[in-house]
Formats: C-alpha cells, sequence, structure tokens
C-alpha cells in the first residue's frame, strides 16, 4: 500500500505492508478460541521528491506507522 504523510513539516510517500487488526474469539464451537492480532504496518520505503529517506527516518518509524495508521480509520 502507499500513503502520502506530512511528518515534520515534510510530505513523504511512504510504501508499506498493512495487516488489520483480527479481533479475538473467546470460543469456537469446538471450544478453542483465538487471542486475536493487533494492526502491524511495516515500512518499505519512505521517499520524498524521488529521495531514499528509508535509512535515515528509521528511528522515527513507530511515529510514522501511527500517521499511517491515523489515515487508513479516515
Amino acid at each position: 500500500m502507499t500513503e502520502t504523510i506530512k511528518f515534520k513539516g515534510v510530505e513523504f510517500r511512504v510504501e508499506f505492508d498493512y495487516q488489520p487488526e483480527e479481533p479475538m474469539v473467546m470460543y469456537y464451537p469446538d471450544g478453542s478460541g483465538y487471542p486475536g492480532c493487533p494492526e502491524e504496518i511495516q515500512i518499505t520505503k519512505i521517499e520524498h521528491q524521488g529521495t531514499d529517506f528509508f535509512e535515515l527516518l528509521e528511528g522515527e518509524f513507530e511515529a510514522i506507522e501511527e500517521l499511517i495508521s491515523e489515515k487508513i480509520r479516515e
């Protein structure tokens, strides 16, 4: 997937893999259950005007993932 986000005043084009949240299931008919799974975003590319910023922004991935998550929920 791809989203354009504004981070620290700069617009970045971010490519990422996305796994939506899976809800918990207490019990299936056979008595088993499923603990669920949180939403997961894995950034694969970050660009600004054609320049790769992936390595430069690696320490900021958590904040960038939160911005992406907010955009997906809109």
